[in-house]
């Protein structure tokens, strides 16, 4: 329950210190182009490969893709210790709507699916690896290169639990599209 009243203090916090945008009704249109980012081969930066959706998906369908996209490229063990390993999925579980006068804001819940917890053994640890993790998710889920991103924020589970805070990664609590939207776009090999 205590973990609700966090979540609930850190909405408000949001809310009263983001930068109004003016009102859209929509982020994107047919032309809007997306991207599947993934780290290049010296983990230095992230290589952008262009996707479009059809208009008439909506935020859900759009992140549900995204996350098979991770589940089914990043979050896939290479080291042979692993391979019988149920698979790390991640999943949309939420998305709540807040509405402003000047701006509706959305903040999904991602849940990351680990019964075998490997991801903190291999992607959370270590400085790269926590990094490109990071990067990973924040970058492909939160898509801070459109003008009006497809999340405002974003919070991340941990089999369902919240996450504690690591070493070498923060996905700790909401992590908003103003935090990591130079530190992206940083990274982004052009």
């Amino acid at each position: 329950m205590r973990g609700r009243y966090i979540h609930i203090g850190l909405l408000l916090f949001f809310i009263c210190t983001a930068q109004l945008k003016p009102q859209v009704t929509s982020n994107w249109n047919a032309d809007t182009t997306f991207y599947f980012y993934f780290p290049d081969s010296n983990a230095e930066h992230l290589v952008a490969t262009s996707v479009i959706f059809n208009d008439k998906l909506n935020n859900k369908k759009i992140l549900d893709s995204i996350a098979a996209y991770l589940s089914n490229t990043y979050f896939v063990p290479k080291y042979k210790y692993y391979n019988n390993k149920v698979k790390i999925k991640i999943r949309i579980q939420d998305i709540t709507i807040i509405n402003t006068p000047n701006k509706n804001y959305s903040i999904a819940t991602v849940n990351i699916e680990d019964p075998a917890k490997i991801c903190m053994g291999i992607y959370f640890q270590g400085s790269t690896g926590g990094y490109n993790t990071f990067l990973m998710l924040v970058a492909n889920l939160m898509q801070p290169q459109l003008e009006y991103p497809l999340l405002d924020a974003v919070i991340f589970l941990y089999n369902s639990e919240e996450l504690e805070q690591m070493d070498h990664i923060n996905l700790k609590g909401i992590i908003s599209e103003r935090e990591i939207d130079n530190l992206v776009r940083r990274m982004i090999k052009n």
